[in-house]
C-alpha cells in the first residue's frame, strides 16, 4: 500500500489537472456565494484562507476582550484571535473526548465577565452539543462562532447541520479538508446586527501563491508516487527545499485576501459531490470502529460516526511514534497528527502563550492520538488492512516490557535529532569529550522491543564537595510514550550505577518543560531541587526560519541600528574552523571572564571541544575586528538543526567590543540560516524579575535580537549518601555569593 493522511491525498490525476487548468469567473463566485448563503442562512464573504474569514469575524466584534477556544485545536485559530486584538481564553476538552465541552464553557462564563466570543471547532468533524453551547452564549450575551474547518456537512445530535446555529460561521477549503480546493475560506454572517460591521477583503492573492496552489495537487501526487518507488524522501526534500509545495500554515499574518474565481469553480464541484464523499468517509470510519481493538477507540465512537464528517478517524495509543514507524514499513504514513499539542502543530507551540497544565485533558490526548485516513483514495479493503496491522502491532507491543541497555552511536544520534527540545550537551560527541578530559561516561538507552524510546548520558563528575553522576540536558524521552515507567526504569539503573561508582548523588539537568507534571515525575522518583543549576534553565531562543528582512524588523530598534552601523563602519567578521585559532579566542574570553567575574573553562578543554565538533563541520569561531583590532569572539556549535551560542568574549565597552558583538551575532544568524538551522539558541538569560542578576546586561543584549524564552525544570538531585548534605551547603553558599 501507499497511503497518506495528507500530502494531497484527496486528489487523483483528473482532479489535479482540473485544478491546474481551472478558469475562474465572476459567475462562479456568484454561484458559490448564493449557494453558501442559501445553505447557511447568512451573508457570505469569500476569503483566501479560513483563518482570514475568522479574523474578519473577530474584527467585527464591537469590543475587545477574551475569546474562548477549545484547547485541542489549530494554531490558525489562536493566531486569528491574537491578530484581531483579543485575548485567548482556553477551555479544556472532556477527558478522553475531542469535542467542545458545554460544562467547561459554563465554568468559564461564570468566572469571567470579559468573554466576547466563543469559537467552536468540531475537531475531526465530531460535532459537539451545540444547542447547549448556543444557549450559554445567549444567556451571557456572547457571540458564537462555528468553525467548520473539519465539519462541513456534519450534523449535530439535534439534527441540524453544522453552520446553521452560530452568529458567524467560518468554512475552510484548504488542504486535506472535507472540501479541498488547496485554499479558500468563507465567512457567513448569520447575525444581521454584524452585517455592516464586517469589511470585505481588499487585498489580493499574489500570482506566485496562486501558481503554487495550482501546482500543489500535481506535485503532491508525484511525491506520493515517488515514495512508492523508493525515492520519496529525497524527492520530497528537494521539492520542499525549492519551496514549490504550497503549505497550509505560514508565518503569522494580519492579511485578509479575496478569493480568486478559479478556486470557486473547484469548490462548487466538490460541494456537489459532498454527499457521496460524506458517505464514503462514514463507511471507512465504520470499518475502523468495527475492526479495531476496543481499547484503541475513543469513547462513544459509534455514536459519533453517523453525525460526523469523519475527516479523519482518531484512535488513542501509547507509543505513537513506534506505531507510525511500524505502519510506515507497510507504506502507510500516518505520522502527521491532528493534533499533537493543545495548540497544534507542536513545532509552532512556542509561537503561542499556551502554558503546560492549562488544558490537561487536551495535553493527554495530544500525546496519544493517531489519525487514520478516510479520504476518497482509501478503499474499504485498505481500511480493513490498516485496522488489522494496527491490531497486530498493538498486541505485540503491549506484550513487550521496557528495558535498559547500552545504545550505539547511530541509534543515539538518530534518536536525539528527533527530540524537541534537544541540545549538543546530550550528543554522543559530548560524551566523547568528557572521556577525553578524564571522566567516566555511561550511555543508557531505554527500549521497547527493538525501538529506542529514551536516552540518558551520564558523566561521573568528581569534586571536593562530592562525586556525582551528571545527566546534562537529559534524560530525553520520546514524545507519546508513557513517560513515568520509562523514567523510573532509567532512574533505577542510574541509581545502581551511581552507587557502584561511589557517587554521593545523581544530578539531572533536564530540558523538560517546567510543568507540574514533570516536577512531580522527579519528586516521585526521590529527587529534590538542586541548590544550583549546571546549565541554563531559562534559555533565549530565536526562530530563524523567517527571512532576514523579517528577522531585522523584529529586532529591538537599538539592536537593528547597531547591526547596520557596524556594517557601515567597516567592522569585519571572520569565521574559522581551525582549532589553532583558540589562541586568538582565548585572550578575549579570558579578559571577559576577569571583567565579569566568571570562571573560565580550561583552554585545553575548549580546544578539544572545538576540534571534536569542527571535525564534522559542527563548530566555528567568529571573530569581530574594528580598525584592525580583534574586539569580539564566539564559539558557535551547529547541531541537530540548531545553532548554539556556547562561549564568547568581547573587549570592554570603551574598546568597542560590545557594539561589534551585535554584528557578530547577526553574522552567526546568517550562517545558521545558510546551514538550514531553524533555531538559534542564545543560551541562558536572567529572569525578568531579577534586574540585579549577573546576567541581566547580557540578557538585554540577547533579547534585542527578538525571540522567546524557554523555561526548563530546575536541576534535580537524588541523594545517594549522607555526604550530599555537605554538597548542598557548599553549593548553596556558592550560589548566594555569585548572586544567582
Amino acid at each position: 500500500m501507499n497511503i497518506f493522511n495528507s500530502l494531497g491525498s484527496n486528489y487523483d490525476l483528473s482532479t489535479a489537472m482540473r485544478i491546474l487548468f481551472a478558469v475562474g469567473s465572476a459567475g462562479a463566485k456568484r454561484r458559490l456565494i448564493k449557494g453558501l448563503e442559501s445553505r447557511y442562512g447568512g451573508k457570505a464573504i469569500l476569503t483566501y484562507k479560513g483563518r482570514e474569514a475568522l479574523l474578519l469575524a473577530l474584527r467585527a466584534l464591537p469590543e475587545k476582550g477574551a475569546v474562548v477556544m477549545n484547547g485541542f485545536t489549530c494554531l490558525a485559530v489562536y493566531e486569528a484571535i491574537v491578530a484581531s486584538g483579543h485575548e485567548v481564553c482556553y477551555v479544556d476538552v472532556p477527558a478522553h473526548e475531542l469535542e467542545f465541552s458545554p460544562e467547561s464553557l459554563r465554568e468559564v462564563l461564570a468566572t469571567r465577565n470579559d468573554i466576547k466570543a466563543v469559537i467552536v471547532q468540531n475537531t475531526l468533524g465530531i460535532p459537539c452539543d451545540m444547542r447547549q453551547i448556543h444557549a450559554l452564549c445567549r444567556e451571557h450575551g456572547v457571540v458564537l462562532i462555528e468553525d467548520l474547518a473539519h465539519s462541513i456537512g456534519a450534523r449535530y445530535a439535534s439534527g441540524e447541520e453544522t453552520g446553521t446555529i452560530g452568529d458567524f460561521v467560518v468554512l475552510s477549503f484548504g488542504q486535506d479538508k472535507v472540501v479541498d480546493a488547496v485554499a479558500g475560506g468563507v465567512l457567513i454572517v448569520r447575525a444581521s446586527s454584524f452585517a455592516s460591521a464586517v469589511r470585505k477583503p481588499e487585498q489580493h492573492v499574489s500570482l506566485v501563491r496562486q501558481l503554487k496552489d495550482r501546482l500543489y495537487p500535481l506535485l503532491s501526487i508525484s511525491v506520493r508516487a515517488a515514495y512508492k518507488l523508493g525515492f520519496g524522501p529525497i524527492y520530497h526534500a528537494c521539492i520542499r527545499s525549492l519551496r514549490l509545495l504550497s503549505t497550509p500554515l505560514g508565518e503569522p499574518s494580519e492579511k485578509v485576501r479575496s478569493l480568486p474565481g478559479w478556486y470557486c469553480s473547484n469548490i462548487l464541484r466538490q460541494m456537489d459531490y459532498l454527499p457521496a464523499i460524506a458517505k464514503h468517509r462514514e463507511e471507512i470510519a465504520k470499518i475502523y470502529a468495527v475492526h479495531l481493538e476496543g481499547s484503541l477507540l475513543p469513547h462513544r465512537v459509534f455514536r459519533h460516526i453517523p453525525h460526523s464528517s469523519n475527516v479523519r478517524f482518531p484512535i488513542f495509543i501509547q507509543g505513537r511514534n513506534r506505531l507510525c514507524a511500524h505502519m510506515k514499513t507497510h507504506g502507510i504514513r500516518i505520522a502527521d497528527t491532528w493534533y499533537d499539542a493543545p495548540v497544534a502543530p507542536k513545532k509552532y507551540l512556542r509561537r503561542t502563550n499556551y502554558r503546560s497544565g492549562t488544558c490537561p485533558h487536551a495535553e493527554h490526548l495530544a500525546e496519544r492520538i493517531v489519525n487514520l485516513p478516510t479520504h476518497v483514495n482509501v478503499s474499504q479493503d485498505d481500511a480493513r488492512a490498516i485496522a488489522s496491522l494496527i491490531n497486530e502491532w498493538a498486541r505485540a507491543d503491549l506484550a513487550l516490557p521496557y528495558h535498559v541497555r547500552a545504545a550505539n552511536e547511530s541509534a543515539w544520534e538518530d534518536f536525539i535529532r528527533r527530540q524537541k527540545p534537544h541540545s549538543f550537551l546530550h550528543s554522543w560527541k559530548w560524551g566523547l569529550l568528557q572521556e577525553e578530559t578524564g571522566s567516566r561516561v555511561f550511555r543508557l538507552g531505554a527500549y521497547k522491543g527493538g525501538n529506542l524510546v529514551a536516552i540518558a548520558l551520564l558523566i561521573r563528575t568528581q569534586a571536593r564537595r562530592g562525586t556525582f553522576l551528571l545527566c546534562p540536558h537529559g534524560p530525553l524521552m520520546a514524545a507519546g510514550e508513557d513517560s513515568a515507567p520509562i523514567f523510573n526504569l532509567l532512574v533505577e539503573e542510574c541509581t545502581r550505577l551511581g552507587r557502584a561508582e561511589g557517587c554521593d548523588f545523581l544530578r539531572f539537568c533536564p530540558l523538560a518543560e517546567d510543568s507540574e507534571r514533570d516536577r512531580a515525575l522527579y519528586r516521585n522518583a526521590g529527587f529534590r531541587d538542586a541548590p544550583i543549576h549546571m546549565h541554563p534553565e531559562l534559555a533565549w531562543m530565536l526562530d530563524i526560519t523567517r527571512s532576514e528582512d523579517e528577522l531585522l524588523r523584529e529586532m529591538r530598534k537599538t539592536t537593528r541600528y547597531l547591526v547596520r552601523k557596524m556594517e557601515k563602519d567597516g567592522v569585519e567578521i571572520a569565521r574559522s574552523n581551525d582549532p589553532a585559532d583558540i589562541e586568538k579566542f582565548w585572550p578575549i574570553y579570558e579578559a571577559t571572564a576577569a571583567r565579569q567575574h566568571f570562571t573560565t573553562f580550561k583552554k585545553s578543554d575548549l580546544r578539544k571541544e572545538f576540534e571534536l565538533y569542527a571535525k564534522d563541520d559542527q563548530a566555528l569561531f567568529f571573530f569581530g575586528s574594528q580598525r584592525g583590532s580583534l574586539v569580539a569572539a564566539a564559539i558557535i556549535i551547529f547541531y541537530g538543526g540548531q545553532a548554539f551560542y556556547h562561549h564568547s568574549g568581547s573587549a570592554s565597552y570603551d574598546a568597542g567590543g560590545a557594539n561589534v558583538s551585535y554584528l557578530l551575532q547577526w553574522r552567526v544568524i546568517q550562517e545558521a540560516k545558510r546551514r538550514g538551522c531553524t533555531l538559534y539558541n542564545l543560551w541562558g538569560i536572567a529572569p525578568d524579575d531579577r534586574p540585579d542578576h549577573p546576567w541581566a546586561g547580557l540578557s538585554l543584549f540577547k533579547k534585542g535580537f527578538g525571540g522567546f524564552a524557554e523555561r526548563y525544570v530546575h536541576a534535580q538531585d537524588k541523594p545517594l549518601s549522607a555526604k550530599y548534605g555537605l554538597n548542598y551547603l557548599v553549593e548553596t553558599a556558592r550560589r548566594i555569593k555569585r548572586g544567582f
